[in-house]
């Protein structure tokens, strides 16, 4: 709790997870945090939030909640999901209230799914988490067309241009000329070739998983493999932070975790590989198991 210094209420909150938390759900929790006490809702702002809430007319926030907006948690919650979606906010003030909701967000997403990873049967809530806390450190959502906004020198305007040219992939974005790139962003050369430079020495996975020969009705043996796939490119120049990692979360159809480990970019660059051999127990609802690899940043 000190370590990411989150307030004694926001802890008390979420010890009443149920482990079946959906990405909506975890939303609604954040936003009753303590944290965001200080937000005010101001009666010249209900009406920008009303419409980003819903609207016909207009993009709309992903989660759409019941009603007006009339409380600071719907608030919250309205300028959260407006941010990780690029909807643009044309006030000032709500603008900085974003920023500081994102700063303390940042914190408290990453203190949950810590803390979810110290229990066994939640999966879906820690699968959530991750991916949450993953849409706060990049501010776009998980299955965003916007994913060159996390490229340095692209802000949202670049971004919706890079989306209309139909560069919604970092694999699209590398394989582009550079020259086209910089007609579809009204820049000058070199600028194309630092964006694709940025891209190309981002770090790129492969996940293999292999059933192993020890197997019986109520037990099997899985090996899984990460690939960094261009670690020798990565060896002399990296866009991603020293200290950035990807977590490997396995889960079954009972929702309990059976494996979850951070995997940092670091032991990767050393051979290109990690391997780790994983006993599965049969689940009773079902013998499908989910396995997810989630970058810490992108």
């Amino acid at each position: 709790m000190a370590w990411y210094y989150i307030a004694f209420d926001t802890v008390k909150q979420f010890f009443i997870v149920k482990g079946t938390e959906t990405l909506n759900e975890l939303i609604t929790m954040i936003s009753n945090c303590t944290e965001f006490v200080d937000v005010k809702l101001r009666t010249n702002e209900k009406k920008i939030l009303n419409t980003l809430n819903k609207d016909k007319d207009k993009i709309t926030i992903r989660f759409p909640m019941e009603g007006k907006i009339k409380t600071r948690e719907m608030k919250v919650n309205c300028l959260i999901q407006a941010q990780l979606g690029c909807i643009p906010i044309q006030d000032f003030t709500l603008t900085q209230d974003t920023g500081r909701i994102f700063r303390n967000g940042l914190r408290v997403t990453r203190w949950l799914s810590d803390f979810l990873a110290s229990s066994k049967n939640n999966f879906s809530a820690l699968l959530n988490s991750l991916i949450l806390a993953k849409c706060f450190r990049c501010r776009l959502w998980e299955n965003s067309l916007h994913v060159s906004k996390q490229l340095e020198k692209i802000g949202v305007s670049l971004s919706n241009a890079m989306v209309n040219a139909g560069l919604t992939s970092f694999k699209k974005i590398e394989d582009i000329n550079a020259r086209e790139l910089e007609l579809i962003l009204n820049r000058h050369p070199p600028f194309g070739n630092q964006i694709k430079e940025s891209v190309l020495h981002l770090p790129k996975y492969e996940l293999e998983i292999e059933q192993l020969p020890k197997y019986s009705d109520t037990l099997a043996e899985i090996l899984v493999t990460v690939k960094l796939t261009n670690y020798e490119q990565l060896q002399t120049k990296r866009t991603a932070p020293d200290f950035h990692y990807v977590t490997l979360v396995v889960g079954d159809a009972d929702n309990q975790v059976i494996f979850n480990q951070k995997i940092m970019d670091s032991v990767l660059l050393k051979t290109g590989n990690w391997m780790k051999k994983i006993e599965v127990k049969r689940a009773l609802k079902s013998e499908d198991i989910s396995i997810n690899l989630i970058s810490s940043d992108y």
